[in-house]
């Protein structure tokens, strides 16, 4: 991961207290890099009867001022927050009616080296909101993406990377290394420690009846699933003792791995993938996102070489 020279900040308009804020500080501190803090709140003075046009705009009138200096004054003071750190910040408020493109928008101008956003919890249910602009973001943001999760980060922690070494595809290797780069910076720069997960679960259809010796099929798998994970870590300055190679269902196992290691920060690849692919691992992913507690950071894989022209 390259150095993080501008982060963009996405704060929540709903939210009176975002705790996106405080992961915001800890890596600018960490990392010194300009920073622009942005909102985007929608009006919600829509005029819905021709009847009423002069009504609703008369009315709009009276509150978009009101609404912009109310927003415009809560930036300024988080701005000053930043100020008492050194850090150089910008700020920015817009009204328009999509968040999510108006985000996309931001990150296309600004070109951010990483992005910041909270997601909340539903009080009802106490699971993770995943809203569909948080998803949009995750599928189409050209910036890293790092979802902030309430909760104070483990002072003696970790950064996660999970990897999959047996893909086949080379931009999925070259993603996995993208990862451990990335989960290392932030490591190093958050003086934390790094760990590389990878979950595998032995093909059971396809032991028997050819098998005899399930022990021995499941051996053999996990010894091929570590010289892969061995030598995605010759790129990187980590060792074997690094890495937590885990059998079983995915979710459940880095739910219990992300608890032990104590993970402040999970870092996670996403590839574009056809429909059928989508299909297979979209479930998977939401959980992932759903039910780990710690913030997630993003990474998009490489873009593939052009063709050579023929």
């Amino acid at each position: 991961m390259k150095e993080i020279k501008k982060l963009l900040v996405i704060i929540d308009p709903d939210v009176k207290n975002d705790f996106v804020i405080e992961r915001a500080r800890l890596l600018a501190t960490a990392f010194r890099p300009e920073v622009e803090l942005y909102i985007n709140r929608p009006s919600d003075l829509k005029p819905k009867k021709r009847t009423r046009r002069q009504f609703f705009a008369r009315l709009l009138g009276l509150r978009k001022p009101r609404s912009r200096r109310h927003y415009q004054q809560r930036l300024s003071a988080l701005q000053q927050q930043f100020d008492g750190l050194g850090i150089e910040v910008r700020t920015t408020f817009t009204e328009y009616r999509h968040t999510a493109d108006s985000i996309l928008q931001k990150i296309l101008d600004y070109e951010p080296d990483l992005a910041l956003k909270s997601v909340q919890k539903q009080t009802a249910l106490s699971r993770i909101l995943i809203t569909s602009t948080d998803w949009k973001l995750i599928k189409q943001s050209p910036a890293p993406l790092w979802l902030v999760k309430s909760g104070k980060w483990e002072p003696d922690g970790c950064t996660m990377a999970a990897v999959d070494p047996m893909h086949t595809k080379a931009q999925q290797n070259e993603l996995d290394h993208l990862l451990l780069d990335a989960a290392q910076h932030m490591a190093r720069g958050l003086g934390l420690k790094t760990r590389v997960f990878h979950c595998y679960f032995p093909d059971v259809s396809a032991m028997f009846p050819k098998v005899l010796d399930a022990a021995d099929y499941i051996r053999g798998v996990r010894a091929r699933h570590k010289a892969k994970i061995e030598e995605l870590l010759t790129r990187h300055n980590l060792e074997v003792s690094d890495v937590i190679l885990t059998r079983g269902d995915l979710v459940r196992t880095l739910q219990h791995t992300i608890r032990r290691e104590k993970a402040n920060v999970l870092v996670l690849g996403a590839l574009s993938r056809n429909f059928v692919e989508r299909t297979i691992v979209g479930s998977t992913a939401e959980k992932m996102l759903y039910d780990t507690n710690c913030d997630v950071l993003i990474m998009k894989s490489p873009t593939p070489p052009a063709a050579p022209a023929t």
